[in-house]
């Protein structure tokens, strides 16, 4: 089937003699217009049909930001009385996101900014919406208007069931910590009660030798000062095993502060230094002077040293490699980049073995669950940082704890 345009009447046509025989016309065959047409229909309409399609609250903006087309799900949204913008069409975006600012400084302004003026070619952030007492989560994707005139896609996708899932996981993750922290503290307690009786023993017998001087006159006051001296810095060590204890037992949510690597390191072997004393290890610090201070839980990065410590001490129960040997070692590698060692002169495990030390319920020994590195890797993952393990040129492996200055914090978990 072909179409033409409506034919025009043209002037009379005459014969010889003249007389009227019709008119002359025009017929233009537009078929191919037609067809053309109906195309670029069909493309809008599917273009229109994907657009309002698409996953999430999605507009268009042209170069200065002002919103071009939206889908119905921002329209929907709009009405909804959150605290966050979804412009209408012609409305300039760049000024409701600022408006709204609720997120930080001009984050979402900031974030349409840069991919505008082609200064990053994806933004994203995450950020959380209120209406009255209701809270959501949104991810908000920025990316380049692939088109001549330039401009951006927004998009804003709901993450709220997500997130409810991380902090799920992340209060487990803690409660699990917790337990093995208890567990791992029962397991020392001969080793931690004689490190309190110790203090406290030096207690009784220096107060015992005061009391006699006093009681037979023959105490100077430098003999007087020297027993009390004592008496004080033995006070102070047992009340300071209470207090690593105490803190290590305790149970808060998580609470991300500048902290002292070295500071926690010295902490945890003070800990356990009893407990290493009557299993022969002997023991050497080499704690870089100067490293800056991590973002982090003090309590739950004492607990990964406190695992890859007491792990790497088990590991050298049998012997079989001749003394036992353990090295702590703190270096800033990089700038922000603190990388802690711990150098055990055990038995080791095969290369293949590396990997699936870290895996839950993983374990060489004959007691434990072989949870230790398996939770000391998570409370890592969840600062930012890493660990790993090298095995060393003769005997026994390397624990390696990877921490940043800046660390990795949530916005939920400040």
């Amino acid at each position: 089937m072909r179409f033409c345009s409506r034919a025009s009447a043209g002037p009379a046509a005459r014969r010889r003699d003249g007389g009227f025989s019709g008119y002359v016309g025009a017929c233009t065959d537009v078929t191919e217009i037609k067809a053309a047409h109906a195309t670029l229909l069909e493309s809008l309409a599917l273009r229109s049909a994907i657009f309002g399609s698409l996953y999430g609250h999605v507009a268009a903006l042209d170069k200065e930001g002002v919103v071009a087309a939206v889908n119905a799900s921002w329209t929907e949204f709009a009405d909804g009385g959150w605290n966050t913008s979804r412009s209408p069409v012609g409305a300039n975006y760049l000024a409701a996101c600022e408006r709204a600012g609720h997120v930080g400084p001009d984050a979402m302004a900031n974030a349409v900014r840069a991919v505008l003026g082609g200064e990053r070619p994806r933004a994203t952030l995450e950020y959380a919406a209120h209406s009255g007492t209701e809270e959501r989560w949104f991810e908000m994707a920025v990316e380049p208007f692939q088109r001549p005139e330039g401009g951006a896609i927004v998009s804003h996708v709901d993450i709220t069931r997500r997130r409810r899932a991380e902090a799920d996981a992340r209060r487990q993750r803690d409660e699990l910590a917790h337990a093995l922290r208890a567990s791992t503290l029962g397991a020392l307690a001969g080793s931690l009660a004689h490190e309190i009786n110790q203090p406290l023993t030096a207690i009784v017998a220096n107060a015992q030798a005061a009391r006699l001087l006093v009681t037979y006159g023959t105490a100077d006051q430098r003999e007087l000062r020297e027993a009390l001296a004592d008496i004080a810095a033995d006070a102070k060590r047992a009340a300071q095993v209470i207090r690593r204890m105490r803190g290590l037992f305790r149970k808060e949510r998580s609470e991300y502060k500048r902290a002292d690597v070295n500071a926690l390191i010295v902490e945890v072997m003070m800990l356990l230094r009893g407990e290493l004393e009557s299993k022969g290890i002997g023991v050497q610090l080499s704690l870089a002077k100067d490293l800056p201070p991590v973002l982090g839980d003090a309590i739950q990065l004492q607990q990964v040293v406190l695992n890859v410590v007491l792990n790497a001490a088990e590991a050298m129960a049998d012997r079989s490699t001749g003394r036992a040997f353990l090295s702590v070692e703190t270096v800033e590698h990089h700038a922000g980049i603190i990388e802690i060692s711990v150098r055990d002169s055990g038995p080791g495990v095969k290369d293949i073995d590396l990997e699936r030390i870290f895996e839950p319920f993983v374990t060489t020994k004959s007691t434990g669950l072989g949870m230790g590195l398996s939770i000391s890797r998570s409370i890592l993952d969840a600062h930012g940082g890493r660990m790993w393990a090298t095995r060393n040129s003769e005997h026994g492996l390397t624990g390696h704890i990877e921490l940043s200055h800046e660390g990795r914090v949530r916005d939920d978990e400040r």
